[in-house]
């Protein structure tokens, strides 16, 4: 029982295995030079996005009844934080009962959306319309555009309702 064993190999299987065996080397050799970094060479960083504001609150000022309402936008250099107005004058609120309920929207959905230009709700739509126009300046006062390699501010968005503008930090 213990003698000579014979296999029997036909050609065709030989070059098969062979053309096989070639295939996944060649595969294996050329993920690992995909892959491994070669010396020498520095490994890509991922992509920071540029910065779209000045980080800090900024605020637009709209007249109502002879008196301002103050609307603050609170920005980060890549995000939108806070949306907020000041407490009403009673009169305000008597005259423009809406008002509050618009904002709160408003700061929902841009804080939601991440920008101002979101449906104007139909429930309110002037009144929405007046307060998107005065975070949409707030908000072009952060806005950091660039012009031959400088960094500007876009302090020049003309609005009409605007009585003044500060930029707090």
């Amino acid at each position: 029982m213990g003698g000579t064993k014979i296999f029997v190999l036909r050609i065709k299987d030989i070059i098969k295995i062979a053309a096989i065996a070639i295939a996944g080397l060649v595969i294996l050799g050329l993920l690992v030079y995909l892959f491994i970094p070669r010396g020498g060479q520095e490994v890509p960083r991922p992509i920071q996005p540029a910065a779209m504001y000045m980080p800090g609150t900024y605020m637009s000022t709209i007249i109502l009844n002879d008196r301002p309402l103050d609307i603050f936008v609170t920005v980060t250099a890549n995000e939108i934080i806070a949306v907020e107005m000041t407490e009403m004058y009673e009169s305000q609120r008597l005259l423009f009962p809406l008002f509050e309920s618009a904002m709160a929207r408003l700061s929902d959905d841009v804080l939601f959306y991440q920008r101002t230009d979101v449906v104007v709700h139909n429930d309110y739509p002037v009144t929405t319309g007046l307060l998107q126009q005065a975070v949409d300046y707030a908000l072009g006062q952060a806005k950091i555009c660039c012009t031959n390699g400088a960094t500007l501010c876009c302090h020049d968005m003309p609005l009409c309702i605007h009585h003044e503008t500060t930029h707090q930090h």
